[in-house]
């Protein structure tokens, strides 16, 4: 069965394809039953594919799991023929890193950066709550919605994860600019990866530019394990900005907060505060960031 009947069978218009893959393809679908606008990752099984066939189960579960205002959420999945489709949400303002690096000429100011930031965090805190580790926060995948793009939804489960109670692992998945150094030695690791890919996220958005980054892969990890960056511009951000980026960024696991801990930091519980209250409101929708004060 070609692409366009197995989508008229679950009453799916393919309106424009998102990206292409290994695997398969992302398309933009309307649903035709009640004219929602969906994301549907089509995947195609085959021989070579039965490993990945776990991995593809892995994220169904993941994501059927997930209920969270900051979570992609997920409608439905279907096995058609050789294929399976999975059905989410549909962010409609494109992500975080087109957003810095297309639409802001200039630095974020403070005040949005942590806006959006505690919004990744308590979606975080959902995902962890649930042993569960993302293992590929980047800006690509912290999706914006919304009538002026402001929500936040964590998007692109695919690499995640469930820990069995207190186990870490150490497959090394993940994109290299956000590994932890932990990743990159091949040791254990736990939730405290996605606390530094929260670090190497909350720099970027300061920034414009990665943490860490070489033209090698040897560079790279070299430069993660030595955890040397740059600092942000004290001129146009707190102290307390550097020392939440310090505190993600430590070498060590064990030294780095935990989300719990980085939400009841001075600098971010009044926004989490107003964010958690405000979630699914339409106040979110209209936050004034030059008078929004902590």
């Amino acid at each position: 069965m070609d692409v366009n009947n197995r989508f008229k069978k679950q009453k799916l218009k393919i309106l424009k394809t998102i990206g292409k893959g290994t695997y398969g393809n992302v398309y933009l679908c309307e649903n035709k039953s009640n004219n929602v606008l969906t994301i549907v990752k089509d995947i195609e099984m085959n021989v070579k594919l039965h490993t990945h066939k776990k991995d593809i189960t892995n994220e169904i579960d993941i994501l059927s799991t997930m209920n969270h205002p900051n979570i992609i959420k997920f409608y439905n999945s279907y096995y058609i023929d050789n294929n399976v489709m999975i059905c989410m949400e549909y962010a409609s303002s494109g992500n975080l890193a087109e957003y810095m690096y297309q639409r802001c000429p200039n630095l974020i100011k403070q005040q949005e950066i942590l806006f959006y930031f505690c919004q990744v965090l308590l979606g975080v805190n959902h995902i962890h709550s649930l042993n569960i580790v993302h293992r590929d926060l980047k800006a690509e995948n912290i999706l914006l919605t919304g009538e002026h793009g402001i929500i936040v939804k964590i998007g692109d489960f695919g690499i995640s994860k469930m820990l069995a109670s207190a186990k870490k692992t150490s497959t090394v998945i993940g994109t290299p600019y956000y590994l932890a150094p932990e990743l990159c030695e091949g040791k254990p690791y736990d939730t405290k990866s996605d606390v530094w890919a929260l670090g190497c996220l909350l720099y970027e958005m300061c920034t414009h530019k990665r943490a860490f980054e070489s033209e090698t892969l040897v560079g790279l990890v070299k430069a993660i394990t030595s955890a040397s960056v740059h600092p942000i511009d004290l001129s146009v951000y707190e102290r307390g900005m550097q020392d939440l980026i310090d505190s993600m960024l430590s070498v060590l696991p064990d030294k780095r907060p935990t989300i719990k801990d980085l939400m009841g930091r001075l600098i971010l519980l009044p926004i989490v505060y107003t964010v958690f209250l405000d979630a699914g409101n339409d106040k979110l929708l209209n936050l004034d960031y030059e008078n929004f004060k902590i």
